[in-house]
Order: C-alpha cells, then sequence, then structure tokens
C-alpha cells in the first residue's frame, strides 16, 4: 500500500506544478526492479529540475525515501529512483528522442 501512496504524492505533485503528458505504467509484472514507472514532460530545463525537487521534497515529507536521483536537467532527463516506483521526467525532446513508452509496452 505504501508504494501507491508514493504513486499518488508523486502525480499529484507533477499535476500541481503542471508537468505534462504524465503516465503511470505498473511494470509489476515485466521488471524485477521496480513496480510503477511514472513519465511526465517537462517544458523547459528550468521546470525539469524543479519538478525533481518538489517530488523528492513530497517524498520525503511524507517519511519516503529515495533511492537516488540522476541526471541533470541540461540533459534534458531526470530520473528518480523511489525504490520501486521509477520517476522519468523529460523535456518534450527527449521524451520523443527516448520514447520509454514503446519500451515498456
Amino acid at each position: 500500500m505504501r508504494k501507491d501512496k508514493m504513486v499518488k504524492i508523486i502525480e499529484a505533485t507533477l499535476n500541481e506544478h503542471k508537468a505534462e503528458d504524465i503516465l503511470t505504467i505498473d511494470v509489476k509484472d515485466k521488471t524485477p526492479f521496480a513496480d510503477f514507472y511514472i513519465i511526465a514532460t517537462a517544458n523547459n530545463f528550468r521546470q525539469l529540475k524543479a519538478l525533481s525537487e518538489y517530488i523528492v521534497d513530497e517524498i520525503e515529507k511524507n517519511k519516503m525515501t529515495i533511492n537516488h536521483v540522476e541526471g541533470k536537467p541540461e540533459t534534458g532527463w531526470i530520473l528518480i529512483d523511489a525504490h520501486h516506483v521509477i520517476v522519468n521526467l523529460f523535456t518534450t525532446e527527449q521524451r520523443e528522442r527516448i520514447s520509454l513508452e514503446e519500451l515498456l509496452k
């Protein structure tokens, strides 16, 4: 149940801070290292950085933990590993180029 709560917190944070094209994918049956992938798009590097900081803050406020954060805003992709929930934040260009949704089908 804690994973479901984390997913709801992350989705709410992304919505509140105007992320676009938010997609949550249940991958429990597809991969042993995560239960959910959450993918969202930021309009620019600044928003990308802010979204990642808001998510980390909200998870920690709710007494949950982050394993680690990878990437930098200027690369167009930030990954937040929150144990069983993996968050991928992209700029529009990087999301189209990487097409992660297609890989997770």
